[in-house]
């Protein structure tokens, strides 16, 4: 059998801030990765703070994923990022997305 590249990507290491100073690079280095792969991989754990325009990117890339077939899949995670998504309403992508990982 063989096996795709675009079918299991290293995972994408988040920078440890989130906010709308780096949204538009992070926004643009997901794309790059996702037209690798359609399954994101993320690794969070380097994550310190999150800002609302960093969570808004991470839910576009997912629906990026989602609609090529993929899905994103978090593969490490901070307290920071958790928290975010807790107090954004959110706890159901996060839980989703760490989920995918087990």
């Amino acid at each position: 059998m063989i096996f795709s590249s675009r079918q299991r990507a290293k995972p994408f290491t988040l920078p440890p801030t989130l906010d709308m100073r780096n949204a538009q690079d992070l926004k643009d280095r997901l794309l790059a990765a996702l037209a690798l792969s359609p399954v994101l991989r993320l690794d969070g754990s380097e994550i310190q703070n999150v800002a609302t325009p960093g969570v808004q990117v991470l839910l576009a890339a997912a629906r990026s994923a989602e609609s090529e077939g993929g899905k994103v899949i978090l593969t490490k995670t901070s307290s920071a990022l958790e928290e975010a998504f807790r107090d954004l309403g959110l706890t159901q992508a996060y839980t989703q997305w760490r989920s995918a990982h087990a």
